[in-house]
């Protein structure tokens, strides 16, 4: 992408007439002056994003087109009974949508962007053709996924019938007690349940999800810890168990003991560099068992809840004092041309580039975790400040009231300066000419994933501005509609009505009626 000078946020009518537009809230000045009523501006995130989705296929046919010069027709997976992935070179009836679904997932979930490899172990477990039931399930998720993205009611019949396919033999492997223990197992409950989330369209999805995130949690501990030894059952269970570990906090339900002592197991596994990872799910499990004993009423005093919530954030924050280096990540500045920020893209003049994806998700999920604690702790000090009979007690209230906003307020930040890493944005720098400019987002769905809950947290916590708060939503609205994932487009639907994040959970743990979400995470 060649830089062409920053664009210009003024409203449509400034804009049109060469107008210097203050871009004033609902309404800009001039269109003010004028007694007509202002047309509005441009999505921030428009400025400065690019779908890349078609050039990614495009590639993916042209790879494929000299792969198969030789031929003099060509040979679909179901065709050759190879399992051998390939694209498909036209996008026609002609080819199988599935190669095409799976060209997709791979270059989103897989291979794509700066964080390739973030679902990678998937691939010994679908180069086996005789593994019917992940091979399914990720036809289904690319699909879906393409269905939505190119509005195709087409391709989401077969995506539905891929899904169908899939859930059937899932569900026969699981009522055999040696498969239901295999890694390509688990790995098509994990497809399925991404299929869900690309998928939601009413308020029964969160029934379905919960219920498919309890069948998974039963999974995970009946496997036990000889799942842990192997790279792709290790993997497995550390995705898993964020999915698992958000939608208990939630609920305001216990985690298991068996989820506790796997997880201290899977250390053992792990090279001593990546224990963060183990040691933050441990610290997140005492935060939703926490969270359910103020649920049951085991936990009623404030000042206990006080305590017990500075305990957890004091041993959240040691965690990541010192971290190694391959999940630290480094602060960069937008860079200016002509005195002004080159990028509205970026929320702030500062964004954040990390190691990997998975460095980048531990953290938002670290930061995730504290936001919570610090809401609680301020909902807490609430209560308090009816009761307290001396000016010293509120002092004392009123600065942790303050504390607990002001570290909440920089978590916020800190998520919303991941967002362009996330979504493969970088800043280039020509050595040659020193000439700076935005680079490209190269986006991929891993990313996406990964980040609407942390925004979903962030959006809603009460201390972004209504200015962050619409950037988050215009975030969630892009990952929605360019990734084609339906569950982002639920939360900006919740975060643009005002909602709590909770009121989609009833007392009994089930869904409200209105709206639909599901939980992702690495």
């Amino acid at each position: 992408m060649v830089y062409r000078g920053k664009p210009s946020g003024a409203c449509e009518r400034c804009r049109s007439r060469r107008l210097k537009c203050d871009q004033g809230i609902p309404s800009c000045s001039a269109c003010i002056r004028a007694r007509v009523d202002c047309p509005g501006y441009r999505n921030r995130l428009d400025l400065g994003f690019r779908d890349q989705n078609d050039e990614v296929i495009s590639r993916a046919q042209r790879s494929a087109r000299k792969k198969r010069s030789a031929a003099l027709t060509p040979v679909s997976v179901e065709e050759s009974g190879s399992g051998t992935l390939s694209f498909s070179p036209r996008n026609n009836l002609e080819f199988p949508a599935q190669d095409l679904a799976k060209g997709y997932f791979f270059s989103h979930y897989i291979t794509g962007g700066l964080e390739g490899g973030h679902m990678s172990y998937l691939l010994p477990l679908i180069a086996d053709p005789g593994n019917v039931a992940v091979n399914s399930a990720l036809n289904a998720v690319g699909l879906a996924a393409l269905s939505n993205i190119r509005l195709s009611p087409q391709m989401m019949l077969k995506a539905r019938r891929e899904y169908t396919n899939a859930l059937s033999e899932t569900n026969q492997a699981l009522a055999n007690i040696a498969m239901s223990k295999r890694d390509d197992t688990l790995a098509a409950v994990v497809l399925l349940g991404m299929f869900e989330v690309l998928t939601c369209s009413d308020g029964s999805f969160i029934d379905r999800w919960m219920k498919h995130m309890e069948g998974a949690t039963k999974l995970i501990e009946f496997r036990g810890v000889d799942q842990l030894g192997r790279r792709e059952g290790l993997d497995l269970f550390t995705q898993l168990r964020a999915q698992i570990h958000i939608g208990k906090i939630y609920q305001e339900r216990y985690s298991s003991p068996l989820l506790f002592q796997l997880s201290e197991n899977a250390m053992r596994y792990r090279d001593s560099n990546d224990h963060i990872v183990d040691e933050l799910g441990l610290e997140v499990i005492r935060l939703s068992n926490f969270c359910a004993s103020m649920k049951d009423g085991s936990v009623t005093d404030p000042g206990e809840i006080i305590r017990t919530a500075l305990t957890i954030d004091a041993n959240l924050t040691s965690l990541f004092i010192s971290v190694p280096a391959a999940w630290s990540y480094r602060t960069v500045r937008v860079p200016v041309y002509n005195g002004e920020a080159i990028t509205r893209a970026v929320w702030g003049d500062t964004y954040h580039i990390y190691g990997s994806l998975a460095s980048s998700s531990v953290w938002n999920n670290y930061r995730s975790a504290r936001i919570l604690v610090h809401e609680l702790i301020i909902d807490t000090v609430k209560t308090l400040e009816a009761s307290a009979s001396e000016d010293t007690d509120r002092r004392r209230q009123s600065a942790l009231d303050s504390q607990s906003r002001l570290i909440a307020h920089q978590l916020v930040e800190d998520i919303c300066a991941s967002v362009p890493f996330n979504l493969g944005a970088g800043i280039e720098v020509s050595e040659e000419t020193d000439i700076e400019g935005p680079a490209p987002f190269r986006v991929t769905g891993a990313g996406g994933f990964s980040l609407m809950w942390p925004l979903l947290i962030a959006g809603n916590s009460g201390l972004a501005c209504q200015e962050l708060r619409q950037w988050i939503i215009d975030c969630l609205e892009k990952i929605g509609h360019s990734m084609g994932i339906n569950q982002a487009l639920a939360m900006a639907h919740l975060l643009r009505r005002g909602m709590r994040s909770r009121a989609w959970i009833s007392e009994d743990g089930t869904s409200s009626s209105d709206g639909c979400i599901g939980v992702t995470g690495h």
